[in-house]
C-alpha cells in the first residue's frame, strides 16, 4: 500500500513562502504605520501645546494691559501718589518718557480740581503678538465726576497699548495711542 508522503509538495511550499512575505509585509507596514501615527499623535500635540501657550501669553498680555488702562482711567483723591507710582513701575519706553516727566502737573491738576474717575475696559484683544511684544486693542468707559458739574461726564476711548514682555516675563506698557 502506498503511504502517503509527509513532505511538502511545491505548491504547499510557494504557499507557505507567499503566506510568509505576506505575513512580513504586514508586519512592516502595521509598525510603518504605528510610526507614524505616533509621530504625527506628538506634533498635533505639541502643536496644541504651542497654541495653549501663545493663547495664555495673549490672555497675559490682555490682562496686564487692561490692568494698566484701568489704573490710569482711575481717579482717586485718597490714593492718587500711589496710583501714580504704581503706573510708573508698569511702564517704559516712549510712554515712560511722555507720562514720567509730567507727573507732578498731572497730580497737581488732580489735587486741584478734585476730579475723581472711574475707568473700566470694557472689551480687549490681542490684535498681534510674539513671545517679545503685543498690541493690544481695547475699548474703555470712563465715568468722570467733577465738584464744579451737576452731572457726571461718561467718555469712552478706543486704545491700541504696546505691551513689552521682557527676558525675565515681567512685562511694560511702551506705548498709548487713541484711535479716532
Amino acid at each position: 500500500m502506498p503511504q502517503p508522503d509527509d513532505t511538502p509538495t511545491e505548491g504547499g511550499r510557494s504557499w507557505l513562502a507567499v503566506t510568509s512575505v505576506v505575513a512580513a509585509l504586514c508586519l512592516v507596514a502595521a509598525l510603518v504605520s504605528s510610526g507614524l501615527w505616533l509621530s504625527e499623535r506628538g506634533k498635533a500635540a505639541s502643536i496644541r501645546a504651542d497654541r495653549a501657550s501663545a493663547s495664555e501669553l495673549d490672555a497675559s498680555y490682555r490682562d496686564f494691559a487692561s490692568d494698566v488702562m484701568t489704573r490710569l482711567m482711575t481717579i482717586r483723591q485718597e490714593t492718587l501718589t500711589e496710583d501714580v507710582d504704581r503706573i510708573v513701575e508698569m511702564i517704559e519706553g516712549d510712554f515712560s518718557e511722555q507720562f514720567t516727566p509730567r507727573r507732578d502737573s498731572y497730580e497737581e491738576v488732580v489735587e486741584t480740581t478734585a476730579v475723581v474717575a472711574d475707568g473700566v475696559v470694557s472689551a480687549a484683544a490681542v490684535e498681534q503678538s510674539t513671545p517679545e511684544r503685543a498690541e493690544v486693542i481695547m475699548a474703555i468707559d470712563q465715568t468722570i465726576g467733577n465738584p464744579r458739574s451737576q452731572e457726571d461726564q461718561d467718555r469712552q476711548y478706543r486704545v491700541r497699548v504696546t505691551v513689552n514682555r521682557h527676558d525675565d516675563g515681567e512685562m511694560k506698557v511702551s506705548g498709548v495711542n487713541f484711535i479716532p
